[in-house]
This record gives C-alpha cells, sequence and structure tokens, in this order.
C-alpha cells in the first residue's frame, strides 16, 4: 500500500535533498538579525513601499543588522522586465544601503543566502513542499473553475464560512493511491496546504508595531504551488526564503495581516520558528467626502514615487517628511540638531502609528523647504543642475556655462537672518533663476508687456505712471548707481532721487505732502523690467549679482513697450 512519502518522491522524483541539507547550505548568520525589502516587479514603486523598506532599512541599519533586496517575481504575468532596475535605481536614489540584492556586477547575486529572486529557488520551494507532501500536510488538488464556483455558490446559500477546507475540498481526504492514479493521466494541479480546518481555533502573536494580536487561525486550504508554471505563491515562497536567508523581523505592509496565522501555522508545519512580524500602517489620503482611504495607484498620481522626482523633490526632504510619520520626535529632533543627518536618528520601530497616516503635502513641502534651505549653496547648485539636465535642459546648460553667476544668484540672502527661503523643490530653482539669464530674460519681459498691455491685473499700475517721470528718475539714477555701497547706503541715496521725482518714502508722506506715487511702485517697475517678475528675492542683492552693465541695459529698454 502506498503511503505519503511514496506520492512525495512520484511528484518529485529529482528531489534528494531535505530541508536539513539546505540548512547547512545557508548557516545560521554571525549577526543572528536580519531585515528585508521583497518588492514585486511590476512596473511600479509605490510611495508606501518605499516608506515601508526605508522602515525596514533604517530599523536594521541603526542595530548594525543586515538587510536584504530580494525579488519576488513568482507571479511571472505581472512581471515587468525593466522593474528590477527600477526599483533598484530609486534604492540608489535615496541612498538606501542594501547588504545583499540580486543584481550586483555581471548581474551576479551579493553575498552567500541567494538567489536572491523567487523565480530562481525553484528547486528550493520544491524541497519544502516535498517535506510536507510525506508529512501528510499539502496535497495536489484538481478542482476546476466550474468546481470552485459551484462550491462558493453552495457556502452562500448556506451562510457558512467560505473557502476551501474539510469537506469542500474534493481532493483533499484522497488516499495516495487515487492521488497516485489521477497523476498517471494529469499533471496539471495546484498544491494546498492542509490546515486543521478549526474554527475554533485562534492564533496569538506578537506584533513590534501593533503588539500582542489575537486572531481566527487559518482554516483554509491555501494554494502554495500554482498549476501554470509550478512556482509557489508567495506564502511558501516566503516561509522558505525568510527561514533560509535567516530574516529576524518582517517588516511589511499592513494589508499582510491577516495573513500572519497561515504564515505562523506554515512555519510550525516544518518545524521551523518564525520571524517577529511587523505590520507598518497605510500612507492614508482624504475622499471627496472627507472619508479617509488608503493611497491608491490607480487614482493618486502621487502614489507613484516617480511622481515625486518628476515634481522636483530632493530626496532628503521626502525622507525628513517620511520619518516625521515614522516618529513624531523627528522634527523637533532635527531642528535641535540642524547640522546632523537624518541617519543619526534613531527610530523606534515600536512608536509608530497604528492606523496609518494622512499623506500631508503641506507638510512634505514645509520638509522640503527646510532641507533646501539648510544645505550650502554648493550642494544646493549641484543638486539642482542634476534636476535640470533631466527636466529643464536650457537651465542646464546656462548653469554649466556660468556657474559662479549661478551660485551668486542662487545664494542671495541665504543662511543670513533675513533668509527668505525661497527654494520648496527645485522647480524654484527654474522661476528664481531663470531671469538672471539674458537669453531667458528676454522671453520673459516679451510676456510682461504683452500683460501690461492687456492691463493684466497683476500689471495695471503700470499703465498709471508717467512715463516721462520715470525716464528723468531712470537718467539720474543710472548716473549714480554704485553697487559697491552697503545696503543703507544705497537706500539712502535711492530715498533723495525717490524723493526729487516726487516718490514719497512711506506712506506718512503720500498723504501728507501731496507725492504723486509711492516709492514702493516705483521700486516695483525696477523688480519688474530687472527681473521680468513681480516675486524676486532682495532687490538690491539681485542688482549687485547682475552687475551695472546688464542693469542699464535692461532699464533703458524699458520704453520699448
Amino acid at each position: 500500500m502506498a503511503d505519503w512519502k511514496d506520492l512525495a518522491d512520484l511528484m518529485f522524483p529529482d528531489v534528494d535533498q531535505t530541508i536539513a541539507d539546505l540548512e547547512k547550505k545557508y548557516p545560521p548568520r554571525t549577526n543572528a538579525t536580519c531585515s528585508r525589502f521583497a518588492p514585486s516587479p511590476t512596473g511600479f514603486m509605490h510611495i508606501w513601499n518605499f516608506y515601508s523598506a526605508f522602515v525596514a532599512q533604517r530599523y536594521a541599519k541603526q542595530q548594525w543588522w543586515t538587510f536584504i533586496l530580494r525579488i519576488e517575481d513568482t507571479d511571472q504575468k505581472r512581471e515587468v522586465d525593466w522593474a528590477v532596475d527600477l526599483i533598484i535605481n530609486y534604492l540608489q536614489k535615496f541612498n538606501v544601503e542594501i547588504d545583499e540584492w540580486p543584481i550586483g556586477a555581471n548581474s551576479q547575486d551579493v553575498w552567500n543566502y541567494g538567489p536572491y529572486t523567487q523565480s530562481q529557488r525553484k528547486e528550493i520551494y520544491q524541497i519544502f513542499a516535498k517535506t510536507l507532501i510525506e508529512k501528510w500536510l499539502a496535497y495536489p488538488c484538481w478542482m476546476t473553475e466550474s468546481q470552485l464556483e459551484e462550491i462558493r455558490k453552495q457556502q452562500t446559500a448556506l451562510k457558512v464560512t467560505p473557502w476551501i477546507y474539510g469537506n469542500y475540498s474534493l481532493w483533499r481526504n484522497k488516499s495516495p493511491e487515487e492521488i497516485m492514479q489521477k497523476l498517471e493521466s494529469d499533471s496539471n494541479f495546484v498544491l494546498r496546504f492542509r490546515s486543521h480546518g478549526d474554527f475554533s481555533q485562534r492564533c496569538e502573536f506578537d506584533d513590534l508595531i501593533k503588539g500582542k494580536i489575537n486572531m481566527i487561525d487559518n482554516y483554509n486550504d491555501i494554494v502554495l504551488i500554482k498549476s501554470e508554471d509550478g512556482l509557489p505563491t508567495y506564502h511558501l515562497a516566503h516561509i522558505a526564503d525568510d527561514y533560509l536567508m535567516r530574516t529576524s523581523h518582517v517588516i511589511r505592509g499592513e494589508e499582510w495581516l491577516t495573513s500572519v496565522p497561515l504564515h505562523i501555522q506554515l512555519f510550525k508545519a516544518f518545524d521551523l520558528p518564525y520571524p517577529q512580524y511587523c505590520h507598518v500602517a497605510p500612507l492614508l489620503k482624504l475622499d471627496e467626502e472627507g472619508n479617509k482611504r488608503k493611497l491608491s495607484k490607480r487614482k493618486d498620481p502621487e502614489a507613484d514615487i516617480a511622481y515625486f522626482f518628476q515634481n522636483w523633490y530632493a530626496p532628503e526632504g521626502i525622507i525628513d517628511y517620511l520619518l516625521t510619520i515614522v516618529d513624531s520626535s523627528y522634527e523637533d529632533w532635527q531642528k535641535a540638531n540642524p547640522d546632523k543627518n537624518y541617519l543619526d536618528f534613531q527610530i523606534k520601530i515600536e512608536n509608530m502609528n497604528t492606523s496609518g497616516a494622512l499623506f500631508d503635502f503641506v507638510k512634505l513641502q514645509s520638509m522640503n523647504n527646510a532641507y533646501l534651505s539648510r544645505i550650502s549653496t554648493e550642494e544646493l547648485y549641484n543638486q539642482s543642475l542634476v534636476w535640470a539636465k533631466k527636466y529643464r535642459p536650457y537651465l542646464a546648460d546656462l548653469m554649466q556655462e556660468n556657474p559662479d553667476y549661478s551660485k551668486s544668484a542662487l545664494d542671495i540672502e541665504r543662511h543670513t537672518p533675513k533668509d527668505p527661503k525661497r527654494f520648496t523643490t527645485f522647480k524654484d530653482v527654474d522661476t528664481q533663476l531663470r531671469f538672471f539669464f539674458d537669453s531667458e530674460y528676454e522671453k520673459l519681459i516679451e510676456s510682461v508687456k504683452l500683460k501690461i498691455k492687456s492691463w493684466d491685473e497683476e500689471f495695471q499700475k503700470f499703465t498709471e505712471f508717467d512715463m516721462w517721470i520715470v525716464s528723468s528718475f531712470l537718467d539720474e539714477y543710472l548716473w549714480v548707481l554704485d553697487l559697491d555701497l552697503m545696503v543703507e547706503e544705497w537706500f539712502s541715496q535711492l530715498k533723495e532721487i525717490w524723493k526729487k521725482h516726487w516718490f514719497a518714502w512711506n506712506n506718512a508722506e503720500f498723504k501728507e505732502w501731496g507725492y504723486i506715487w509711492k516709492v514702493w511702485d516705483l521700486a516695483m517697475i525696477i523688480r519688474v523690467w530687472l527681473c521680468a517678475s513681480t516675486k524676486t528675492p532682495d532687490l538690491f542683492s539681485v542688482m549687485k549679482v547682475m552687475g551695472k552693465s546688464r542693469i542699464e541695459k535692461r532699464l533703458k529698454n524699458f520704453f520699448h513697450l
């Protein structure tokens, strides 16, 4: 009479190793603690996936642990060819250090616990599958889609717990002989786990983030190996991988929390210890009705990590923001330690939000602004240039042709008591730097002329000025203009010239002495005609960077409206 070992040998005749043999090949690590990031290469990296990966990596590194990148590509139908490169590229952009990963030099695995790509580990999964069959804890199943649908209808009509378990599984109670006979004519089966099928059993475990959890134990005869390619589902694959790679902490998304009882059950089926589970709450968004929901890759462009690069956020600014979600004390720590790197901050994963956090663009922009305001002008120039090369090639060319001029323009009032912190994203570098270059200024000023002629609301004031008075002022002003003066001296000189041409210095003078216009009106003319914008950094600082010849050229063209 055949037994389950005979069936296992028939199903996997080439598998002659055991889990004990694999344990010799993948021994316990010298450093016993290890976490991993295990994405699927589907061509899209969700900001939340990166968030989870970042938490796992930071938690590992501050404990001097090992951090692994493992590619979970057993769902071959959804795999995108270039997706692995995309994942690695994003991790590198964020400077997320990986100790072990699947694509090193010459596409070789880095370190000795690989392969780190699941589709290359099929033989390992077969060893685990054969072990379960020998123990009568897994069985092949030939149930068709129509049979599964009929069972679902029965369960719905009877109002019983759904899924495949007990007598609802048509192959669960077949003898080894019956299954072996079926195998002779049909090898297209799935392999199912033989659960206890007992709804009364509970599973209790500790989650490092959510604390002690007690939930119904798994009762479902879940599919472990698929029929179409013989590759495992996530449930079997991650059991084998996390054990053999000696993963001590599985830090992953909250959507896997309900699967923990099954995963613990599988570890116990193999007589193996299971890791410490840590389930990260999702990033949320308010819908049109004001209700919270998860960021959706279908609905929300910001769900894609690419969105933040396309909108010119700095990787460090994004990380600073994410750290405020990981640990609410981070922002205060950063303000108290402005010269320290975020890597110096020790996160406490057990203090993480357990219910999810709203993704706050205002806070993100604030953190990104703080980062760009904090770094040196040299760093700002170098990082801006990288973005400009990709998204504003014309600006990149100008910056590279005029590096000192560009840095002087970027440096206006930075790191001073009057620092306007005018760079929220690298996109602001474009608007704040572009008008300094003559070729771009000519394009911008033509647009301003059209707006003045069309009585654009922002420029209506220009149509009220007596151009003869402005011209008279400019003749005298350009004659005495001295950019070597201190700003206070420059203002005093301007004050006297302004008054001679009937521009009031302040509101009191304007009301009392009958001046025609206020000095700020004239200052706006100078600002607009020098910069083609009503919003610029400190005017005198801008003029010092531009130099007298450029100022004269631009202001003398003032009357060509």
